[in-house]
């Protein structure tokens, strides 16, 4: 062997070992589709106590809308934008959620509007389509949140009783479609 070549190990056909889903699954995506798990909680919470329950769904609108913010503060940062403008929308945008909210549980509670078998759809209803502005404004990313738990409304609306058969089989889609997409990547 010469000094100009030089064996490194390596066949010509040689791929280095794929990283499994867990790992190729970037950090956003596991947020999200964190989320949307957290989402299914809150019908869950929601069908066992209507009235506890409240807090955990108000509590979803800053835990949302900190995951939007980091989002959109990564994003402006890579596009070299200033943030100040994405903090106030993220704020104002989230918020609006925190006072539907409000307004569901008015309904509720003291108007005894709502049952509480619509308190969770009604909630989970606010949170889909404010996840899916987010994600007209954002990032695509939340779109398909939000389309996934309006599917979840949907579906409640004609099956409550089967709702958890009609999440995981989305979930399951979900999770293959982003598998899916990584891969071509």
């Amino acid at each position: 062997m010469n000094e100009e070549t030089s064996y490194t190990g390596e066949t010509p056909d040689y791929r280095p070992p794929r990283d499994s889903f867990a790992k190729s699954l970037g950090t956003d995506e596991a947020i999200l589709i964190t989320l949307i798990a957290l989402s299914a909680i809150g019908i869950g919470v929601t069908n066992f106590e209507p009235v506890k329950s409240f807090w955990y769904w108000a509590g979803m609108a800053p835990v949302f809308g900190l995951v939007s913010l980091f989002i959109g503060w990564s994003k402006a940062r890579r596009r070299g934008e200033g943030v100040s403008r994405i903090i106030r929308v993220q704020i104002l945008h989230w918020a609006g959620l925190f006072a539907a909210i409000v307004l569901i549980y008015l309904l509720y509670d003291p108007a005894g509007r709502i049952t509480n078998n619509q308190l969770g759809i009604l909630c989970l209803l606010a949170l889909a389509l404010t996840t899916f502005l987010a994600g007209v404004h954002l990032d695509w990313r939340f779109m398909l949140v939000g389309i996934l738990l309006g599917a979840c409304v949907a579906g409640a609306a004609f099956v409550e009783q089967f709702i958890w058969m009609i999440i995981i089989p989305i979930a399951v889609a979900i999770f293959l479609i982003v598998f899916w997409w990584k891969r071509k990547v």
